[in-house]
């Protein structure tokens, strides 16, 4: 059957009624258009192009689906993706997270209380029910101390007891070397505890190839607060509060960070792990920062 041409002769793209425009609830948008054409050939639109209909100008295009009927006209389906002016201005949609929370097995002399609650404050008290240790101090070497009747070997003295049967190698602490006062059934022999840790595992699109660059710069770099001073979106829930800090130690580590590119726009995959003892902040910091 031969085509007969009525109406627009579809040399330019025409779009369709009924188009939609989509609102992710955190300022993701995305328009689906369908397109007619009288091109045969191939895509007439190219990855970025913006819809050009109203204010929506900043939906730039996604990807695009052609379909060609019999009679040579080509049906384009294309998506669009940008993000809402209002939200952030433009700059970053509001990260969409999960939050997940379980316990991890830690030294229990980093748990947060061992210092002053569990072991009590320094100093301690020298007791024969620890380990003895190696005197430090070089001419104190060759003396054999006795004490209590009870000939020490050369070189060695007691340890050093605190609370709970706490025991150190040195009376201001140094080197903790277990719980030995089985008075203390509850500590005795432990040398672990279980530590809750939370994981914060989301995504968030940002409009700036920069942007997407810090979220790889900062893998690995711990943060006392929910936007890594400044430098990302903020990306912790808000119930978790805004200080992140344990004296020297933040509280916050960025584990994950992948880049994915979503039209005129990068798609940010990140993992966030929370740690009440937290990482130091001489170790977990930026390649570059490091002197």
């Amino acid at each position: 059957m031969a085509r007969e041409n009525k109406g627009d002769d579809l040399t330019n793209d025409m779009l369709q009624s009924g188009w939609k425009l989509t609102e992710d609830g955190f300022g993701l948008h995305t328009i689906s258009a369908t397109y007619k054409t009288d091109n045969s050939e191939g895509f007439n639109f190219l990855r970025g192009d913006p819809f050009t209909v109203g204010d929506f100008s900043y939906c730039k295009l996604h990807r695009q689906t052609s379909s060609f009927d019999k009679l040579g006209i080509q049906t384009v389906t294309c998506e669009f993706v940008g993000i809402d002016p209002d939200v952030n201005g433009g700059d970053h949609t509001n990260a969409q997270m999960t939050t997940s929370g379980g316990l991890t097995t830690e030294k229990i002399e980093t748990n947060y209380y061992f210092k002053p609650d569990i072991a009590g404050p320094p100093p301690y008290t020298k007791s024969p029910l620890g380990p003895l240790v190696s005197i430090k101090n070089t001419e104190d070497y060759l003396q054999v101390p006795i004490q209590e009747g009870v000939v020490l070997p050369v070189g060695k003295d007691q340890s050093y007891i605190g609370n709970n049967g706490a025991c150190f190698e040195s009376e201001n602490g140094g080197r903790f070397l277990g719980f030995v006062d089985p008075n203390f059934t509850y500590f005795y022999g432990k040398t672990s505890y279980l530590a809750p840790q939370q994981t914060f595992s989301g995504f968030i699109y940002v409009s700036s190839s920069e942007m997407a660059k810090t979220f790889v710069d900062l893998l690995s770099v711990s943060s006392p607060d929910g936007d890594w001073n400044g430098e990302l979106p903020y990306i912790i829930p808000e119930y978790m509060g805004t200080d992140f800090t344990y004296g020297d130690y933040n509280q916050l580590l960025l584990t994950q960070s992948n880049v994915e590119s979503f039209g005129d726009l990068y798609k940010v995959t990140f993992e966030v792990k929370f740690s009440l003892v937290g990482w130091h902040t001489d170790v977990y910091l930026r390649i570059q920062d490091r002197a």
